[in-house]
């Protein structure tokens, strides 16, 4: 694991828009409550409903852990659009909307 201030410097730009308790996740026609990381494409749903999809794969276990959410505002073609982190305990996440 990286130490602490190279994690951060991938971070630069980004802003905390939410911190939110993880329920479960949904992935194909699974679900499970709880946070088990993320793999591409599955879908990390919080207590509020709301909910970001995994575009990293990285492994961990915790039941209802705090996600800390970022995101970097950036254009493309003309549009405003927005990049999503998610911080669950010590690794970060690359999610998208949902």
């Amino acid at each position: 694991m990286a130490d602490l201030a190279d994690e951060l410097e991938d971070l630069v730009g980004y802003v905390i828009v939410a911190s939110k308790t993880i329920e479960g996740w949904r992935e194909d026609r699974k679900s499970e409550d709880g946070f088990s990381g993320c793999s591409h494409g599955r879908v990390i749903v919080f207590t509020d409903g709301t909910a970001l999809t995994c575009n990293t794969y990285s492994y961990s276990y915790a039941y209802r852990p705090t996600a800390v959410i970022l995101a970097k505002q950036f254009k493309f073609q003309g549009r405003e659009m927005y990049d999503f982190k998610m911080v669950v305990e010590d690794e970060v996440y690359d999610m998208s909307p949902r």
